[in-house]
This record gives structure tokens, C-alpha cells and sequence, in this order.
């Protein structure tokens, strides 16, 4: 999605592409989630995890902004022209969990974030400096790529590995 124009087009975004990786998921056999290499040299698990933790980042930006704090943004340690240090720091924190745990803990953040983004006001969302860590971008644009938008490539990844599995 390239510009959200409204808070149910972003619900509607986030509903459509966690519902399409949800499906190719159960597909999966269980045993794969942790063994195959699909991406970068990371599982169907490892890309969830991350996906947790991104979904986490912005629940605290939105938390502490919402509180009148100013969130650290990506971290505290990591700015935006260090995600290669960031993600790898997530992947190392993540690849000894055991899949259950990621799987259950990637569930509840996809809960997490649908409730927090569907009580937000269409302003907040779509305003451009609503809040001060968004820049000139609007909420919606981080609320997007926190949910929507991971799940879609983590989508891509997972169906291109798994239709290689098939040949």
C-alpha cells in the first residue's frame, strides 16, 4: 500500500494481508517452521519473530508518544541507519526460542496491534505531524509497516520458499 488515505483503508489493509499470511501458515508443516532457510539465512520462525519485534517497537513509540513522552525511535541504541545492527541484534534475542513460543507470542502482537490501530482516531492516523516521532509522515504509514505491510513481505518470502518446495 503506498498511501493511506483512511483508517479503515488501513484496517482493511492490515485484515486482508494477516489473513493471507495466516493461511499460508497453517499450510506449513510445523517442522519446517524452524528448519527451513527462507530468507537471509533465517527460518520461517526467525521471520516471525521479527515480525513480533517491530510490532512491539511500535506499540511502545505509540504508547510513549501518546503519553507525551518522546520515544526512542527505532531504539535507544539503534538509529534508523542501523537496522542491519538492530535486526541482527533481534535475531540473535530470538533464534533460540522455541516455535510454539514465537508462533504464540506473533499471534498475540497481531492481536495487540489490530486492537491498538482500530481504537486510534482517524486523525491521529492520518495527520501528518500528529505525533512528533513520525516526522513528516503520518501514523498510519508506521502503524502500515508495523502490521500490513511485514506481514505481506513475510508472506512473500514464506511463499516463495514454499513454492520451491513443490518443484
Amino acid at each position: 500500500m503506498s498511501r493511506i488515505q483512511s483508517k479503515q483503508q488501513l484496517i482493511d489493509e492490515i485484515l486482508l494481508e494477516q489473513q493471507k499470511l495466516n493461511d499460508l501458515l497453517k499450510a506449513i508443516p510445523n517442522v519446517q517452521m524452524s528448519k527451513a532457510k527462507i530468507v537471509d539465512g533465517m527460518t520461517i520462525k526467525d521471520l516471525l519473530a521479527h515480525r513480533t519485534e517491530w510490532g512491539k517497537m511500535f506499540i511502545t513509540w505509540y504508547t510513549d508518544a501518546k503519553q507525551g513522552k518522546t520515544p526512542f525511535v527505532p531504539t535507544k541504541q539503534y538509529k534508523w541507519n542501523q537496522l542491519k545492527e538492530l535486526n541482527a541484534e533481534i535475531y540473535a534475542s530470538n533464534k533460540n526460542k522455541p516455535t510454539d513460543r514465537v508462533m504464540r507470542g506473533f499471534k498475540a502482537i497481531q492481536k495487540k496491534l489490530f486492537d491498538l490501530i482500530s481504537n486510534m482516531t482517524e486523525k491521529e492516523l492520518i495527520s501528518k505531524k500528529y505525533y512528533e516521532f513520525t516526522g513528516t509522515s503520518t501514523l498510519a504509514i508506521y502503524a502500515c509497516s508495523a502490521s500490513a505491510s511485514h506481514y505481506r513481505s513475510a508472506r512473500r518470502y514464506i511463499q516463495k520458499w514454499w513454492k520451491a518446495q513443490s518443484r
